[in-house]
């Protein structure tokens, strides 16, 4: 009996420190976070009525910084930083609200109203510039060049009805970090590479890089333009519905003076949940099927087997990708249109086996920039796209020249 009692005890003291070993989260209570109105997707717990909040969620929200490797308690975090905090026990909810307001506008209710407006005028155009930062690593067998720092230079305009936009990037290309010798540097005969696209009438028109040649790609029945055009026309009542639904986070940022012009700043947070369910919400699965039929590309048996794979290997990177994407927008206090913007993303991804078979090839994508938009409800001027031939015409008369040039030598 005394034995019994002996290993009684050594099991009850071995459970209370498995117990006391497993992380708080999981002995707390798991409830949801109601950041600015909107559920913020986050591992929160309340343990001894005080509920916490996991670190890298809080690193999350723009604006905010914190060391602590594991969880902080959240109504002493954020009424430190002047916000609010309550709870809602007949839903289990904490509701934040931090850098909410300003004034009679709550961050959401702002962009909505901005975006109402931009709508109205219908027209505006746009320029801006980035920095591409491109790391690939692959097997140590097969090593990959290092990707020189590139800038890009945008431009174009835009149209709600009937809908309509111009886009042109030019990449300028580091000739210097490119290690090209005279001769070569010679022989490419240029420092940038330039790409445009056209969206009018149902229809997508982008120019062959070095050439004056548009290409041409039919939409119709494809349903790109209609949910576009919807998602482009919905009222801010709807607007505010999307942006909750998609645990969209907006915060109040401090007010800017730029070229003597007073700002209001609203700053965006969107993972890499949020981005996928944004795009499938939007554009719905992508399917290469009813992409290359725009293209009118004809396919046969062994082509469409390569489709299907090509298909599965797109699934395969789609999985694997994760997106990181802070964005900020200068307001103007007084037409309370969006006429400036900065924005950081950052995507990584992974080509498995199945898609390189000498090994894992991971891909890191870092691009930020600065935009503005100007021109608010004048005309625009789209390029003269008369010309334009089909995916399939481009790909015969290429062929035909191939064919040309194999004569003559």
């Amino acid at each position: 009996m005394r034995f019994g009692k002996k290993l009684g005890g050594l099991l009850l003291t071995g459970l209370l420190l498995l117990i006391l070993s497993v992380p708080a989260a999981a002995a707390g209570e798991q409830v949801d976070l109601v950041f600015n109105g909107q559920l913020y997707k986050a591992d929160v717990y309340v343990e001894k009525g005080i509920s916490y909040i996991a670190a890298d969620a809080l690193n999350k929200i723009p604006g905010i910084s914190v060391e602590e490797p594991d969880y902080v308690p959240i109504r002493e975090f954020f009424t430190g930083l002047g916000g609010k905090v309550d709870w809602d026990g007949s839903k289990k909810q904490v509701l934040v609200s931090w850098r909410e307001k300003h004034g009679e506008w709550s961050a959401a209710e702002l962009i909505a109203e901005s975006t109402r407006l931009q709508q109205e005028l219908n027209t505006s155009k746009f320029k801006g510039s980035a920095i591409l930062k491109m790391n690939i690593a692959g097997p140590a067998e097969s090593p990959i060049p290092e990707m020189p720092e590139m800038t890009m230079d945008l431009e174009g305009a835009f149209q709600y009805e009937p809908l309509a936009m111009h886009l042109k990037q030019t990449m300028n290309l580091p000739l210097e970090e490119m290690e090209l010798t005279e001769e070569e540097k010679a022989l490419l005969g240029l420092d940038s590479v330039s790409t445009e696209m056209v969206w009018k009438d149902n229809a997508v028109y982008q120019k062959i890089p070095l050439t004056d040649q548009w290409i041409v790609q039919d939409l119709s029945g494809m349903g790109i333009t209609e949910s576009l055009t919807n998602l482009l026309q919905i009222t801010p009542q709807q607007s505010l519905e999307m942006m909750s639904q998609f645990g969209l986070v907006y915060v109040f940022g401090d007010d800017v003076t730029i070229e003597g012009q007073e700002y209001f700043t609203v700053r965006n947070y969107l993972d890499t949940t949020s981005y996928k369910e944004i795009m499938e919400g939007i554009l719905g699965e992508l399917n290469l099927d009813s992409l290359l039929a725009g293209f009118q590309v004809p396919l046969g048996g062994e082509e469409e087997a390569a489709l299907a794979e090509m298909q599965q290997m797109l699934e395969r990177v789609l999985a694997s990708m994760e997106v990181s994407c802070y964005s900020e927008s200068f307001i103007n206090k007084e037409t309370l249109l969006t006429e400036r913007g900065t924005f950081a993303v950052e995507i990584k991804m992974v080509l498995d086996e199945t898609i390189s078979p000498e090994g894992p090839v991971s891909v890191e994508i870092q691009m930020s920039g600065d935009s503005q938009m100007y021109g608010f409800g004048e005309d625009i001027q789209l390029p003269d796209v008369s010309g334009a031939i089909s995916q399939q015409e481009y790909l015969e008369q290429m062929m035909k020249d191939m064919e040309i040039q194999g004569e003559n030598e």
